[in-house]
């Protein structure tokens, strides 16, 4: 049977584990929120350069970052308000990188563009 102590420390533990993996999800939903409104940046950059290169190395970026947002947002836990906000970004970028001539799907090998 545990001490006293053994247990008390046991909650420690936990409490501290809790908490570092807590502030690791509200980290990573920060992450998440600046990939996208840089992603939206590299689409609006795309839109206004003279440059084909440029143009084609934004949309590239934007649509990184669509798929690691997509990846990366079920291992996360972010709060109602947060998942409302990255929510209408994804559908914000997603329509506008479809707008730029990518298709984007589901399949099995995750999304693809052309």
């Amino acid at each position: 049977m545990a001490s006293m102590d053994e247990e008390r420390e046991r909650l420690i533990v936990d409490n501290s584990t809790r908490q570092i993996v807590d502030q690791s999800h509200r980290i990573g939903v920060q992450f998440l929120m600046a990939d996208l409104t840089v992603a939206l940046t590299f689409l609006d950059v795309a839109k206004v350069t003279q440059s084909d290169e440029v143009r084609r190395r934004n949309l590239e970026n934007a649509r990184s970052a669509y798929l690691t947002v997509q990846k990366l947002l079920p291992k996360l836990s972010p709060s109602r308000e947060e998942l409302i906000v990255l929510d209408a970004k994804m559908a914000e970028l997603k329509a506008r990188l479809i707008a730029a001539g990518y298709v984007l799907d589901t399949g099995t090998n995750g999304d693809s563009a052309t």
